[in-house]
């Protein structure tokens, strides 16, 4: 404790302008940031990982703000988040400190555009608004808004790594550091370096993650998580309109509850039932997803921040790091895909205290069992594999906005093989720009490349900064004109029940959906659901689970399920796409059925076959092109990728399925019945039960 003392004291000292503003308060620092300081103040690239409510934010904010304070010219600090939730948090977090040491504070989202036409000391963004300032920041006065960028925080890395927003942050700090170095060339700077920090909670690797941001960065882990304490309750069933009410009912006092879902329809399906049942304890219960207009999100996060009787019903919007006031309690209604989302879902709840308390409900069997597999992990800090592969279309997004960045709205053909030489996989450097041009894409001429229309079209409607895949559907307005809802896919009826609102249908206009708050149930009848992008389903649940039974990981447990066999894999999406491959090359397929956790076979076979033997690496390798689509969309490939070349596209579906390793976990498998009868019974009820389902 002594040496905790002097060295908080010690860093008060060095922290001459940010200790009374960040730290003063508290009168001493958290481990996480006597440990993280120091280096930031060094001036070191740095990944911090640490537990949630650690402060992580602090660590990284206050030495990098006194490191900047005493330059004698211009200088910036963007601080880049993955959701415009937590970069209006952040910003109303950060607010108080920057004012009293005089500093100002801006925000960039697609919601909010700070006024930037006088110097901010830091932008609170997000990836795509990142790649908006990049691309359209040039000033008559100094060159470009990022000339003075001196350095980047990334907030919450582990939303933004193995996906095409992570992929997109790598390539735009590159382009920061080229813009930063031709600043300089100009005069517009007399520095060009970018110091760069990374933020997480939940991170499996640290410098596999640092280096697939393109940092190599030093890396600051504190250990340490809070006790989980699992809260049950005597109920019928373990479902949430069951466990809740009759948890509320016994509590002498007023909780504030968060309930996380799996899915958009099952929050405002559960915000329904909670409101009935919970009304006369006198809760409030409020819905929260992606889907929902900003001002139903911000009223939510508002209402939560200052009511005590409240359930908040949420999809993994809320994992991450927003504000919503100390939560007594965290429900899980159902498990998370895997266990670094269970950590992050089960840290947003009683942050004063070392413990964290979450209520385990689920609607089937497989639910129940699988969640407390990965409590068990989440106790031992096991957080599984990591599934990583490239994301070849953010090329072509970059590509385009490098593009447009350019004074003419044109580049080069050298310079455009540069940055594809520096960013690009080995992969793409040679055919994605002859085949962008080749598509009219782009066009070359006397100018340079330049955008042809469809970009021109998408930079017009600020799409050209995103590789967040849209999901088509309906948009819902109420008779006013004002959004409820977007992405819906309405199938008739006489009505629908958006964030657990009784919603009539009145008439389609401008091809939105208007609607009319219903009196009764019978008025919000209708054929309804949420239109969503692909996704892969990983191994975290099936691994978790594997783990939880204490099967061997070259062991394949079968059980006899009625007339037929069931042998686990435990290999996720990735293991069942290979698994139907070879299936379909043997001609297997029509008594072979494949899922991410299992194979259901037609018959009494008891032992591997030989001819699953047959296929290997290369031979598999050779038919990616053949059956690319279907490989596609069950890795979960964005659409873009429609637009690639058709030899990157297989590029792709060849290192996410990571073909070797996987094809020697199938060849060394060993298929036997469990000796453990009750691994067996749990193994035989999960087969029933897919079977079902």
């Amino acid at each position: 404790m002594c040496s905790k003392l002097v060295l908080d004291r010690e860093l008060a000292r060095r922290l001459t302008a940010t200790w009374p503003v960040f730290f003063e308060r508290h009168g001493r620092l958290t481990d996480v940031q006597r440990a993280a300081i120091p280096f930031v103040l060094e001036g070191r690239d740095v990944i911090l990982c640490a537990p949630t409510a650690s402060g992580k934010t602090e660590a990284a904010c206050a030495p990098i703000l006194e490191r900047n304070l005493d330059r004698a010219t211009r200088w910036l600090i963007l601080y880049v988040s993955p959701t415009r939730a937590l970069v209006n948090d952040l910003y109303e977090r950060l607010s108080p400190p920057m004012s009293r040491l005089g500093l100002k504070i801006s925000r960039r989202t697609g919601d909010y555009h700070s006024d930037l036409s006088t110097a901010s000391h830091m932008i609170v963004t997000t990836p795509e608004s990142f790649d908006s300032l990049v691309c359209r920041g040039r000033t008559e006065t100094d060159g470009h808004i990022l000339a003075h960028a001196v350095a980047v925080v990334v907030d919450e890395i582990h939303l933004l790594v193995g996906n095409p927003r992570g992929e997109q942050v790598r390539w735009l700090l590159t382009r920061l550091r080229r813009l930063r170095q031709y600043a300089k060339s100009q005069g517009w700077t007399s520095t060009d370096g970018v110091q760069v920090l990374a933020l997480s909670a939940t991170v499996q690797n640290a410098l596999d993650t640092a280096q697939a941001l393109g940092l190599a960065a030093t890396e600051v882990l504190v250990p340490g998580q809070r006790e989980i304490e699992t809260v049950n309750v005597e109920t019928p069933s373990p479902s949430v309109s069951d466990a809740l009410p009759a948890y509320l009912e016994g509590q002498a006092g007023d909780e504030k509850v968060l309930v996380f879902c799996n899915s958009r329809r099952r929050v405002d399906d559960l915000t329904l039932s909670l409101r009935t049942s919970l009304q006369g304890l006198g809760y409030e219960v409020l819905a929260h997803h992606g889907s929902l207009s900003k001002k139903e999100r911000e009223e939510a996060e508002t209402k939560a921040k200052t009511r005590r009787r409240i359930a908040l019903v949420a999809t993994s919007t809320l994992e991450i790091g927003i504000d919503i006031g100390d939560i007594d309690l965290i429900v899980l209604d159902g498990p998370p895909p895997d266990v670094p989302a269970l950590l992050q879902r089960i840290g947003r709840g009683n942050r004063r205290i070392e413990r964290t308390r979450v209520m385990l409900c689920s609607g089937t069997f497989i639910e129940a069992v699988v969640q407390n597999a990965m409590i068990e992990c989440a106790r031992a800090g096991d957080l599984g594999p990591v599934e990583r592969g490239p994301c070849h279309a953010v090329a072509r997004q970059q590509i385009a906005s490098f593009i447009m960045q350019g004074r003419n709205r044109a580049r080069s053909r050298g310079m455009l093989d540069e940055l594809l030489q520096e960013c690009a996989a080995p992969a793409a450097r040679g055919v994605l720009l002859d085949h962008l041009i080749g598509a009219d894409e782009l066009v070359a001429d006397k100018e340079g490349v330049r955008l042809s229309g469809l970009w021109v079209e998408r930079a017009a409607r600020g799409e050209i900064h995103s590789n967040i895949e849209g999901t088509l559907g309906t948009t819902v307005v109420d008779e006013k004109g004002m959004r409820i809802a977007v992405g819906v896919d309405f199938r008739g009826g006489r009505g629908l029940t958006v964030g657990g609102n009784l919603l009539e249908a009145r008439r389609w206009e401008d091809r939105k959906l208007v609607v009319r708050r219903a009196s009764d149930d019978f008025l919000a009848e209708g054929n309804w659901g949420y239109r969503s992008r692909a996704w892969m389903k990983g191994v975290g649940q099936p691994e978790a689970l594997r783990k939880y039974l204490g099967v061997p990981q070259d062991m394949w447990p079968l059980v006899e399920e009625g007339e037929d066999v069931v042998v686990f894999h435990f290999g996720g999406g990735r293991r069942q796409a290979i698994l139907e491959l070879i299936c379909e090359l043997s001609g297997r397929s029509q008594s072979w059925d494949v899922n991410e956790w299992c194979i259901r076979i037609s018959g009494r076979t008891v032992s591997k076959p030989a001819w699953l033997l047959e296929f290997g690496p290369a031979s598999l390798e050779l038919q990616l092109d053949n059956h690319l689509e279907h490989l596609e969309r069950r890795l979960g490939r964005p659409f873009a990728n429609r637009q690639l070349p058709r030899i990157l596209r297989v590029d792709e579906v060849r290192q996410w399925l990571n073909v070797d390793a996987e094809v020697g976990r199938i060849q060394e498998a060993v298929w036997q019945a469990p000796s453990d009868p009750d691994v067996g019974r749990i193994l035989r009820a999960i087969a029933v039960q897919l079977r079902r389902e």
